[in-house]
């Protein structure tokens, strides 16, 4: 009875001392070196405890074959040795990702359990010992007491230090983790140590009925926690998803002790089993190119397993539960962890490290192979057997015939060369083809993702529209005191996962009545502010406005109020010239008297009479800019856009756009355009901008740069050559910052949340 004295003193002494202290002190806390101290010392006494032995309770066959007389007690070991591995789990990671729901868990479920162990301390540590454990000393007993002293302590320490009893209201909710942390944690030998078999019996195997149904609710578990998990913090996302991946391993290698590993032909070297200990690693340590190996080639093989399973029996016993688990996480954890960002989504060059460390796997192996098949049966990664072969056909059976043996001092080695490398080049096919399906998920959640972020914006764009416009139309504009103007405030545009921005805090105010020149080099920002302010691209932030309307909120209202012309022209050439622009015309609602008038002025000025009823596939570069010109037109736009509109225009056809621009004008409609010939933009320009990597360097009226005794192009050239600009790069957002990118996501969901509340309210 001497170690069931020790555990008892050891665990009862450091809970009595720890409430002692903490009731002394009444407001104590823990340094954060001491709490991760204590969950690594419990990693490592569990970890040597776990694999020191096979566990009695894994015998158990509906409660029958029990170490334990009672069968109420066998219930209690059972049950509590199973709910003892979600606390450990919890006081292990606790100190690396603490949350206040992981508080709560732990000071209410982990104490309650380890009371109930320590209560029953004698079928816990039978259950796992056998019935003969306080007989003699046992190092698995005394770790198992090391544990419960170290998680008494632990839960009460986080008991105290969390508000005792009370749990704040948001945090009721960590209940619910309760459930799933069980059915991650139980032992496969569980269902079966209480249920016996099913009856009838219920196999998975040979692609059955039931074997199909598996794999059809086996995307379930995964949509699961992606969805319930995906808008949460990256440390919430990280923690879940490594709890999941030890779990697992735990459940995993207590088929391999460390007495099996004695016999190197029970190893766990198939290639699914590496997932079981590459995912935890990577998560842990995050290790990249590690994980894009089991990524592309462990997925991969788990499918390929869970489809060709080599293993039969009931569906709750032991050996089918536990092969199910390893396959099944190995399957879908690789995937969860790119769809929840905790690892980026693969590039090429990562295919290619994972090719290269499976050909070194698969040579290794193969090696392995030959060399243990001198001490038994082995087959790792089915490799050095026919089965893989014999659900192929008699030709791949054939295969195998081409051998190559040699022997190393008394070890024979038997090789399949034409075999192995066709299982190789095979696989490596598959892997590329999951390279390809990856693709195309990752496009379709792209694809799914950015239209509800566009149905949302929509929603609150709606309501704060209704609000600004209080119950005014909307085709009026939102501000009316800006009805002849056209304004940037701070736009910005970044185009897909660029780290530069094509431009960044623009500016500008242009007036009606006035044509103003936007100049810049190319690629400095020009056609992109261009392109979003006709609607053509999405606004990346700040805001556009035409004539009063939100280009953003009011799309089709401020698109009636732009005639555009495009650097590059995309026309419909079957259409003769008259009915392209009557179709335009329609499009802009113009009536007949209004368009017929508007046609006859362009057409004479463009001298397009005699080829105005061809079809347009007959003009020429010049004549096509001609209509397009004359589309941007026909319905008289406040705002007229054009983007370096004279190229291909004869001289006559350039003075007569230059008059049109004048005319519209002088109008009191703006003119806007970009375009590298400085001297027509010197000669009819109210103002200029100039634009340099995507910044705004200045705004100046003609007047203002000749009073400075230079001409346009002089002030043009000195500042795009002599002015130092940097592009200004998107902060980069690595996986060690995702907690802070999480937390603007969330902070901005709940702004556009209060919002929505606010606006629903007026």
């Amino acid at each position: 009875m001497l170690v069931a004295q020790i555990l008892s003193l050891f665990f009862i002494t450091i809970g009595l001392l720890t409430t002692y202290f903490v009731l002394k002190a009444k407001k104590i806390k823990f340094p954060s070196w001491l709490l991760k101290t204590l969950s690594l010392t419990l990693a490592v006494a569990f970890f040597f405890r776990y694999m020191l032995g096979e566990d009695a309770i894994k015998q158990i066959f509906k409660l029958t074959n029990s170490p334990i007389d009672s069968k109420t007690l066998t219930v209690f070991s059972l049950l509590l040795n199973w709910f003892n591995y979600s606390v450990i789990l919890l006081v292990i990671l606790y100190p690396f990702f603490k949350t206040k729901k992981f508080a709560t868990l732990i000071k209410s479920y982990g104490l309650i359990v380890v009371s109930f162990c320590v209560a029953f301390i004698y079928p816990l540590t039978q259950g796992i010992v056998g019935s003969t454990v306080y007989n003699s000393f046992n190092l698995r007993a005394l770790l198992m007491g090391v544990e419960l002293g170290i998680m008494l302590a632990y839960c009460i320490i986080v008991f105290c230090e969390n508000g005792h009893f009370k749990i704040e209201k948001e945090n009721w909710k960590s209940f619910l983790y309760i459930i799933p942390m069980w059915i991650i944690t139980m032992p496969s030998f569980i269902p079966q140590a209480f249920l016996g078999q099913l009856n009838p019996l219920i196999e998975i195997d040979e692609f059955s009925q039931w074997h199909r149904i598996f794999l059809y609710f086996s995307i379930i578990v995964p949509l699961i926690i992606y969805f319930a998990f995906k808008n949460r913090e990256y440390k919430v996302r990280r923690l879940v998803l490594l709890y999941i991946s030890i779990a697992g391993l735990i459940t995993f290698i207590n088929a391999y002790k460390f007495q099996s590993w004695a016999n190197p032909t029970n190893w766990p070297l198939h290639l699914c089993h590496t997932a079981m200990y590459i995912v935890p690693i990577c998560l842990m340590f995050k290790w990249n190119k590690l994980f894009y190996f089991t990524f592309f080639i462990n997925v991969l093989g788990a499918f390929l397993a869970m489809a060709m399973p080599n293993t039969t029996g009931n569906v709750i016993s032991n050996n089918v539960l536990h092969f199910w688990n390893n396959h099944y996480l190995a399957f879908f954890m690789p995937i969860l962890l790119v769809a929840l960002k905790i690892y980026e989504r693969p590039k090429l060059k990562q295919f290619i490290y994972s090719a290269v460390a499976f050909t070194v796997y698969f040579v290794l192996i193969a090696f392995i192979n030959a060399w243990f098949t001198n001490y038994g049966t082995v087959d790792f990664f089915f490799i050095n057997s026919d089965f893989i072969a014999e659900k192929l056909g008699l030709w791949a059976e054939n295969l195998r015939n081409v051998q190559w043996q040699f022997k190393i001092g008394n070890l024979n080695f038997v090789l399949y060369p034409l075999y192995q490398f066709l299982y190789w080049l095979v696989y490596m096919i598959a892997s590329a083809g999951m390279w390809f399906l990856y693709e195309q998920s990752y496009n379709y959640v792209d694809l799914m993702h950015d239209m509800a972020e566009r149905r949302k914006k929509y929603k609150v764009d709606y309501l704060a529209l209704q609000s600004r416009l209080n119950g005014r139309s909307e085709e009026e504009p939102m501000n009316p005191e800006n009805s002849s103007k056209m304004i940037l405030r701070n736009f910005t545009k970044r185009y897909g996962s660029s780290n530069v921005y094509a431009v960044k805090d623009a500016n500008l105010e242009i007036y009606g009545g006035e044509i103003f020149g936007f100049l810049g080099p190319n690629g400095a920002g020009k056609s992109t502010i261009i392109k979003s302010i006709v609607g053509i691209q999405p606004i990346t932030d700040g805001e556009i406005e035409v004539c009063g309307f939100d280009v953003d909120k009011q799309s089709v209202m401020a698109k009636r109020q732009i005639g555009f012309v495009p650097d590059h022209y995309a026309l419909y050439e079957k259409l003769t010239g008259r009915e392209y622009i009557n179709y335009i015309a329609d499009l802009y609602e113009v009536s007949k008297e209004d368009r017929d008038k508007r046609i006859s002025h362009y057409v004479k000025i463009f001298e397009l009479e005699g080829a105005f009823d061809n079809q347009i596939k007959t003009y020429s570069h010049g004549m096509k800019q001609k209509i397009t010109i004359m589309a941007a037109l026909v319905h008289n736009p406040k705002v007229w856009i054009l983007d370096e509109p004279l190229t291909g225009l004869d001289p006559n056809s350039i003075f007569q756009v230059k008059e049109c621009m004048k005319a519209h004008a002088k109008a009191g409609n703006i003119v806007f355009f970009s375009s590298h010939i400085i001297d027509v933009v010197e000669k009819i320009c109210d103002r200029i901008g100039i634009i340099k990597k995507g910044q705004i360097q200045c705004v100046k009226t003609i007047d203002e740069i000749e009073k400075e005794g230079k001409t346009l192009e002089e002030f043009y050239m000195n500042i795009v050559n002599n002015t130092k600009v940097d592009a200004i790069k998107v902060e980069k957002h690595k996986k060690e910052n995702n907690e802070n990118e999480d937390k603007k996501v969330k902070g901005k969901s709940k702004k556009i949340k209060d919002k929505q509340g606010a606006l629903k309210n007026e």
